[in-house]
Formats: C-alpha cells, structure tokens, sequence
C-alpha cells in the first residue's frame, strides 16, 4: 500500500480565526462555494479553494473542521496509526480514483499546532475494518510531523496518527475532502443550505 502526503508551498504559515469551540464533520460543501462555511472561517478556505485542482470546483467535497482544548498527554483525534480512506475492506473512501495516490482523491488538511504525524512509504501491510494498522510493520519506518499552519494534500492511504501534546493545547484542524465515492454517515454535519452528500448514506460509525 502507498502511503503518500505532500506539503503545500505557501508564502507565509495561514492563520486561523479565533478559537470558538466550533466542531464542523463531514459536512457537505460545493468545491469552491462558501455556501454553509461558518464566516469565521471563510478567509482560510478561500485560501484552500485556491489549492483544489480545478476539475473538482464544483463538485461535492466535505469540509471538517474541529477544535478542541484538551490537557497535556492527550491527542485531539485518533489514536493509533490508521488511514481515512478504507471502511470494512471497502477502499475508496474519501476519495474517488484520483490521479495523485493510491486511494481516490485525497484531501487538503492543516492545523494550527504540530498534533499529526505520517508516513511516505509503500508498506506491505494489513487494514482493519475501520482504517486501522498494525504498528508492528511501521518500526524503523521514518515518521514525518506535519508542521503547523502548513496545508498537506494527504491521500486516502495516508498512514497516520494523532500525537500527545506536551501541554494543554487549544487545537484547530480542517480537512477538505475532494470528491468521493465513500459513504457518508449518519451523525456527520448536514449543511445548512440544503447541500447533500453523494455517497451512500449508512449508521454511524466508531470514529466520527
């Protein structure tokens, strides 16, 4: 499996808007409109849109965006090494056979503090129904951090993970995901103005 990630080259490090609690999954949005977007965060995804390949604007991507205080020792999302773009051996998820990497289409993530880390690598390895990898086969793998307020195109077969924070932490994350052919499930964030996912529509899942 290629686990693939790239850094966006930007001028300077984006900013995001002031810390509101705000806690946004999945939730549909037309690639390039700002229709649903929360105002606070309408400067950032212009930013964002300008990095979206142009034959996605348009279409139906989903935007994330969760921001949480937390304490020390603690990780603001997922455990464990895992990738986004496999559900119960169906791969795809979160993407839709993009030309970039080995799973769909990707997505543009970045947050404001250093709270991921990843791995470039093609790894024989086994997935667990809900993205899940086993750390036995990732020793001696280099494990790259992702740098704060640094957008990164990250594919489906991402293998990743959250990192503890050394002190408590305010921490903001978005993740636009391009075009999918994944589900989308129940308990995720509808769109205010009436815009709908386009995958299957199932029960909520463990990790949301």
């Amino acid at each position: 499996m290629l686990s693939t990630f790239r850094p966006y080259w930007v001028h300077t490090p984006l900013e995001f808007p002031v810390f509101t609690d705000t806690k946004i999954m999945m939730m549909p949005v037309t690639l390039g409109s700002l229709s649903g977007v929360p105002v606070q965060y309408v400067p950032l995804l212009k930013e964002l849109y300008s990095m979206v390949e142009s034959r996605f604007i348009g279409a139906i991507g989903y935007l994330t965006i969760d921001e949480k205080h937390f304490d020390q020792e603690e990780t603001h999302r997922r455990e464990g090494w895992h990738v986004d773009g496999h559900y119960k051996g169906r791969c795809g998820a979160w993407g839709g056979g993009g030309s970039w990497g080995s799973t769909g289409n990707g997505m543009i993530v970045i947050s404001n503090v250093v709270g991921c880390e990843a791995i470039a690598a093609d790894i024989q390895t086994q997935v667990g129904d809900e993205g899940e990898i086993d750390p036995e086969g990732l020793k001696g793998v280099v494990k790259t951090p992702f740098k704060a307020n640094i957008p990164y195109w990250v594919d489906g077969s991402c293998i990743h993970r959250s990192l503890k924070q050394p002190k408590g932490t305010k921490r903001q994350f978005l993740r636009l995901s391009m075009p999918n052919n994944g589900p989308w499930f129940e308990g995720y964030t509808k769109n205010p103005n009436g815009i709908k996912p386009t995958g299957d529509i199932l029960p909520r899942r463990e990790f949301m």
